[in-house]
């Protein structure tokens, strides 16, 4: 949101979060890893989601899928994003998370065109 009594960009609120940078780093494959994530930070404190974790994987709790869904100490805000396609999965992934205290924001995929994701039924397609 822009103040114009201030001239400036005011922070983005999430409950009683406020991010100094009114911004979320889109997730990315591939890209928003956790070194990437710090190197963002260093330039301004937004939101800044993980990469893109496979609910499935999440719960079998595959070496990559919890290596994706870490964070390091300095994040203070940790947010990831979950690719499904079967709901009691996605709630199974979801509910680790949350007992686990792994993340404090979810994202959900509902949006990406790849074809990887969207011809199992995931992303855009849902």
């Amino acid at each position: 949101m822009y103040s114009k009594d201030s001239a400036r960009f005011l922070g983005l609120r999430y409950g009683s979060k406020t991010f100094e940078v009114p911004v979320v780093l889109a997730p990315m494959a591939g890209i928003t890893n956790t070194a990437y994530r710090r190197l963002c930070r260093e330039y301004g404190n937004g939101l800044f989601v993980s990469e893109m974790v496979t609910s499935r994987a999440l719960v079998e709790r595959t070496e990559e899928s919890m290596r994706l869904i870490g964070h390091h100490e300095s994040e203070q805000f940790r947010s990831v994003q979950l690719y499904g396609v079967d709901p009691t999965t996605i709630s199974r992934a979801v509910k680790m998370l949350v007992d686990e205290n792994r993340a404090d924001h979810i994202d959900l995929n509902f949006g990406c065109p790849v074809a990887k994701v969207t011809r199992k039924g995931g992303g855009a397609a849902l």
